[in-house]
């Protein structure tokens, strides 16, 4: 078995870290809704109070509590429209956040191989930068949206507001990997023909 480089104990490291972060992403996507709700300033904020408190003092112990929360939270946003945009907003990120992470996963999965100059990456890389600009995106229609509702500037100092240039210039930043992983991916190929 060959030792492995410093480079690929960096790589197995950082694939570590990127499935944690990914798995509680995954897990933090049902949970938009109850975050959403909990900040309801209407009629169901007892119910939801009296919810909160009974999964506090049960400590989610079970799944049927949590998908009764769920679903509580569901039917409290549903009717108010700007709540429902809300959750769709931080469902679209959040998948989108997904499957940045899932595309860094399969690009450290091909370094730890020993073999990270391949087509598949800039591939992984492109779809990346998508995901960072679909979320720098609905980031500007939800501060446009906020600026208008508001009638003020006040939404210009919020993390919304800096998530839309952070997401372009990321997945900009995504787009020059991906090409360079594809100019090494074609460098390599021919470098492999000739030999």
């Amino acid at each position: 078995m060959k030792e492995k480089t410093a480079v690929q104990r960096l790589a197995g490291a950082l694939r570590l870290l990127v499935w944690l972060v990914f798995i509680v992403n995954l897990l933090c996507l049902p949970l938009a809704p109850g975050f959403v709700a909990l900040s309801l300033n209407g009629g169901r904020e007892a119910m939801l109070y009296e919810l909160k408190t009974e999964m506090m003092e049960y400590a989610v112990h079970t799944l049927g509590h949590v998908l009764m929360f769920f679903a509580t939270c569901l039917w409290a946003i549903w009717p108010n429209a700007r709540y429902a945009a809300l959750t769709i907003f931080f469902w679209l990120c959040g998948t989108c956040t997904a499957l940045i992470l899932w595309q860094a996963k399969e690009t450290l999965d091909t370094i730890l191989d020993g073999d990270p100059f391949r087509r598949s990456n800039a591939r992984s890389l492109n779809r990346a930068a998508v995901c960072c600009w679909v979320i720098s995106g609905a980031a500007l229609t939800r501060l446009i949206v906020w600026l208008t509702a508001e009638r003020s500037v006040a939404p210009l100092f919020t993390y919304n507001a800096l998530a839309v240039p952070a997401f372009l210039m990321a997945g900009l930043l995504f787009q020059v990997m991906s090409a360079l992983f594809r100019q090494a991916a074609e460098l390599k190929e021919d470098q492999d023909l000739t030999i």
